[in-house]
């Protein structure tokens, strides 16, 4: 999904085929008929580390350089989230990335971490310098996909993609897929004078492989793989590896 402009009388607007091109396809969570049942693996942190000594997740290792700095498994647990499958972090993890492995955001003392190639849990290695500080995986079920279909989803629905004040597509996909200028983007709502509601394009569903076509006015076509994120979010990817989050996805033709 890449960047299109529409320009109107006083701005210009992405619609929401708005790209992270650095971000990569789902490999799990593909809307479809069947749900996914997906397993995250939660670290627990269970204690402070003091001076030189070591807790190491997934090939990312956190040295304590004083006594201080990591004093409570809090701390601990913040320096181990939000990080990327071999990104070298700054401070005190010296060379060390994590290695097959993303870190989610910090719940409590525990920190999520997922597979990059949907590895199992138990291929997450834990260790530490010490047995009384080494952490705990805790493992839980999370289902995705919820087992609905693309045209359950999208039509009649209203895709959103951005944050309030800048939303980047407001795109209803009206019915019947496949019909001339069923999408429509909300811009600045139904009772703008300089930017109402206008067709945008048309939207299609690809029955035979499971994907979304999107033709927009000017020429630009897109072919998208649809994945639930577990979260209340979409992931669209198209043909070329380029994704779109959509925040949301909203019930009729209304603004986000």
């Amino acid at each position: 999904m890449k960047p299109i402009i529409f320009i109107t009388s006083v701005l210009l607007l992405n619609t929401m085929m708005n790209v992270a091109q650095a971000a990569a396809c789902p490999t799990i969570g593909q809307v479809m008929a069947a749900a996914t049942t997906v397993t995250n693996t939660g670290v627990i942190f269970k204690k402070p580390i003091v001076a030189n000594q070591w807790v190491r997740v997934g090939g990312l290792t956190l040295t304590a350089p004083n006594s201080t700095l990591y004093d409570t498994n809090i701390k601990v647990a913040t320096a181990f989230a939000n990080h990327l499958n071999g990104v070298h972090p700054n401070n005190d993890f010296g060379a060390t990335a994590l290695s097959g492995w993303n870190s989610g955001v910090l719940q409590g003392s525990k920190v999520t971490f997922t597979s990059v190639d949907n590895a199992s849990p138990s291929s997450l290695v834990v260790s530490a310098s010490s047995k009384d500080i080494t952490p705990t995986i805790a493992t839980s079920s999370q289902i995705i996909g919820n087992g609905i279909t693309l045209s359950t989803l999208l039509q009649n629905n209203t895709v959103c993609v951005g944050s309030a004040g800048n939303w980047q597509g407001q795109e209803y996909h009206k019915t019947p897929s496949g019909a001339l200028d069923n999408l429509i983007d909300y811009h600045q709502g139904k009772t703008s004078t300089t930017d109402p509601i206008a067709a945008v394009g048309s939207w299609s569903i690809n029955s035979s492989n499971n994907t979304v076509n999107y033709t927009y006015h000017g020429g630009l076509t897109y072919t998208d793989t649809v994945y639930d994120n577990g979260n209340g979010t979409y992931t669209f990817c198209d043909t070329n590896g380029n994704t779109t989050t959509a925040s949301a996805i909203k019930l009729g033709q209304v603004g986000c």
